[in-house]
Formats: C-alpha cells, sequence, structure tokens
C-alpha cells in the first residue's frame, strides 16, 4: 500500500499514461493564467507573509495556522486544542514522540497566516459550510485519505509554500478527487487550491481538469485511475 504523496511524488509512468497532457508547460501556464489573488473585503489584496528568519519549523507553522483557521469557524474546535494537534501531528511525521512548543516567532506567523485564511474564508468560500480533515477511502493500492476541507461541492487543499505549485500538488488534488467521486461520499464538482503564505488560489472545474489532463471524458478518465490502482499486478511498482 502506498500513501497519496508517494503516488503524487513519484510513478511517473503512471502518471504519463493517465495525464499526459499533466507537464512542467502546462504547470508553467497555470501558474500564471490560474492564480488569483486573496483580497481583502476592502478590496485591497493580501499581502504575502515571508518566511521568518528565526523559524526553522515552517510545517509546524503551517499545522498551527490550519488549525487555528479551523476553530474560528467550528464551535466544536477549539484553538488551544488545535494547537496540541499540529504538535502531534508534526511529532508523528517527524516520527519522534513529541516536539517542543511554538517558539514566539513560530506563533506570530502562524497568527499572520492565520489572517490571510479569515480573508480567503471571507471572501472565497463565503458562507458555505466546511468539513475539515476529511477522510477520503483509499482504492485499490492506495491507502485511506485525509483532505484538508471541502463543502458540498468543493474539494479545498492548502498548500502553504513560498513558491510556485508543482506537478505533485496538483496531482495529489487529482487523486482526492477520483478516489472521491469514485467512493460516492463526496459530489465536488470544483476544487481549490490555497496557498496562504503568498495569498493566492487556484480553482476550476473538476470535470474539466480532469478531461483536459487526460483526453477522456471524465467517467473514463475516473474508472482508467481506479482500475489502475486495483491492478493485482501492481503496475505502480517503479516508482521511477
Amino acid at each position: 500500500m502506498i500513501s497519496e504523496r508517494e503516488l503524487a511524488q513519484y510513478f511517473h509512468s503512471f502518471w504519463q499514461e493517465q495525464f499526459p497532457l499533466l507537464n512542467p508547460g502546462f504547470m508553467r501556464r497555470y501558474n500564471v493564467q490560474e492564480r488569483e489573488r486573496v483580497h481583502t473585503e476592502e478590496g485591497y489584496p493580501i499581502r504575502p507573509v515571508p518566511p521568518g528568519k528565526n523559524i526553522e519549523r515552517f510545517d509546524l507553522v503551517a499545522e498551527l495556522a490550519f488549525e487555528w483557521a479551523a476553530a474560528t469557524l467550528v464551535p466544536e474546535l477549539d484553538r488551544q486544542a488545535g494547537s496540541q494537534r499540529a504538535l502531534r501531528r508534526v511529532a508523528i511525521l517527524q516520527g519522534v514522540a513529541e516536539i517542543a512548543p511554538p517558539t514566539t516567532h513560530e506563533v506570530a506567523e502562524a497568527n499572520a497566516l492565520c489572517e490571510t485564511y479569515h480573508h480567503f474564508f471571507t471572501m472565497v468560500v463565503r458562507n458555505a459550510p466546511l468539513r475539515f480533515r476529511p477522510l477520503i477511502k483509499g482504492v485499490g493500492v492506495l491507502n485511506q485519505m485525509e483532505g484538508d476541507f471541502c463543502s458540498d461541492d468543493t474539494l479545498f487543499e492548502v498548500k502553504t509554500v513560498n513558491r510556485n505549485l508543482l506537478s505533485s500538488d496538483l496531482r495529489q488534488v487529482i487523486i482526492y478527487l477520483v478516489a472521491g467521486t469514485h467512493s460516492r461520499e463526496f459530489t465536488w464538482k470544483r476544487y481549490c487550491i490555497f496557498n496562504p503564505r503568498v495569498g493566492v488560489y487556484f480553482d476550476g472545474e473538476v470535470n474539466e481538469l480532469l478531461e483536459y489532463l487526460s483526453g477522456r471524458t471524465p467517467p473514463e478518465c475516473i474508472s482508467n485511475v481506479v482500475d489502475a490502482l486495483m491492478e493485482r499486478e501492481q503496475p505502480l511498482e517503479a516508482k521511477f
């Protein structure tokens, strides 16, 4: 079994076969043509949050900002409990029992990112009820996955990075869309990739994305991807 991150980053022959147009040229155009800026309620563009010079744990900063932003929208979520979830999550990813609490600099940067989340929720998501950390059923050799958040018709994925989107970022979103649609638990018609660090987002229609990149109708695309993931011979055995 593999994770969605492994599938998105490696197994290039799989991606070339299923989505032949998801190439560097497409990503260059996508980063320029599809990028939208987050604005304040008054219409001013949100300023980027540059990585702090005194910060080493940018993964913790991103997790804290996500948890605190979620706590502003969901009454059952608590900011302090969110901090503990973020610490546990990063510790698990690092393979250690626990990590040190956030520093003053890390807290300040997480709060700045949280402010960008606020404007994104207000001006882009608006009043749509959100479900945070949705579990997406695995398929074939793919493990169960956890998205960032979603509404009834839109999947939102967060990338807190100081760079352009990579093909692996878009691949991960495609995996969620295909697996979520295949499970019939989700009815996403749109997707949105949000970057709170630079204050931008990319959104579009699911069917349009799948059809363009695969060269097939969306049902054919999903069926082919699922079949490839479920093959007993495991066509994903080679990472490169």
